[in-house]
């Protein structure tokens, strides 16, 4: 028996299906299926870094979407979209000449963002810089090891409107820059579409096939070897599943927020309502006040004609 549910069910997967086909590199949802993926994630996050940096990276390991959690239960968490690594000191030094020249590794979190969240961008990636480091140091070793760490933003939007393709963003002395403050902590915002300032070619290709991930856009060789692990991705049927449930999830949020939000608003109105309610009685019974008020001094009034009247 064929019922409904699976009718709906099928129906939906034939729409994902569509949608999860076409959908770029900018979504978050193919982005950390490719960071997270064992047989793709590290090379597409080397070549990622190695474009975006400018400089050549042997060797990455990833942690995707890392969460982590307040210091409290009611301390906010973060989840990071892909928390990578550079570790291409190891193959340099070997493992054992690493931990003994203690070699401190750089720390990458990529953050595609699609959601318009301008206004809050910079303490957002402040947060995030503190809960990161949060988690770096051990009790005991030197603040000297703590690693650096980057925070990559790559948006479709400007983020401060200045039209530029790259912003990195460091702390400094406001009151001498020459002063040389590194403390390790860099913003890297990425606008998709922007053309100030002097970014590679490589970089200006990269980000335009992140956010349209089709062939017509595969320029070069890294580009090339990206899409070809995309395509990889897509065509495997678990991602797709996953997809489509990530989707229903979200729909379900989505929904459920929807009728709270309809639920608080009607709340809201009733509330509303009242004190409207309350409002007119009050004006009505200012105005039955006036009215009365009048009414009195209409009265002395011709009491007072009605006095004169008699005297005469």
């Amino acid at each position: 028996m064929f019922s409904v549910t699976a009718y709906t069910a099928v129906n939906n997967w034939k729409r994902q299906l569509i949608s999860f086909a076409s959908i770029n590199l900018l979504d978050d949802f193919l982005f950390h299926e490719m960071v997270s993926s064992p047989e793709v994630g590290e090379e597409f996050c080397r070549i990622l870094l190695q474009v975006i940096l400018g400089k050549e990276i042997r060797k990455v390991k990833i942690i995707p979407q890392r969460t982590i959690l307040g210091s409290d239960t009611n301390k906010h968490g973060v989840r990071l979209d892909a928390y990578v690594e550079d570790v291409s000191k190891d193959e340099i030094l070997g493992e054992r000449n690493m931990l003994d020249a203690q070699v401190v590794q750089d720390i990458y979190d990529f953050e595609p963002d699609k959601i318009y969240e301008k206004d809050i961008l910079p303490k957002k990636t402040r947060y995030y810089h503190g809960m990161i480091d949060t988690k770096l140091l051990d009790i005991g070793v030197s603040y000297k090891h703590l690693p650096n760490v980057y925070i990559i933003v790559i948006l479709p939007y400007d983020p401060f409107g200045k039209n530029r393709m790259v912003y990195t963003v460091k702390n400094q002395c406001v009151e001498d820059t020459s002063i040389d403050y590194d403390d390790g902590a860099v913003k890297l915002f990425l606008y998709t579409r922007g053309t100030e300032g002097n970014p590679s070619q490589n970089l200006i290709d990269m980000l335009k096939y992140i956010e349209e991930s089709t062939e017509q856009n595969i320029v070069n060789q890294d580009i090339q070897t990206i899409h070809t692990l995309v395509k990889h991705m897509k065509q495997k049927k678990e991602v797709d599943i996953h997809y489509m449930k990530s989707w229903e999830w979200e729909e379900y949020i989505r929904e459920k927020a929807t009728k709270e939000g309809k639920e608080e608003g009607r709340k809201e109105g009733m509330k509303e309502g009242r004190k409207e309610g309350i409002k007119e009685q009050q004006k009505e019974t200012e105005q039955q006040r006036k009215r009365a008020e009048k009414a009195e001094a209409e009265v002395m009034r011709l009491r007072e004609a009605l006095e004169k009247l008699q005297q005469q």
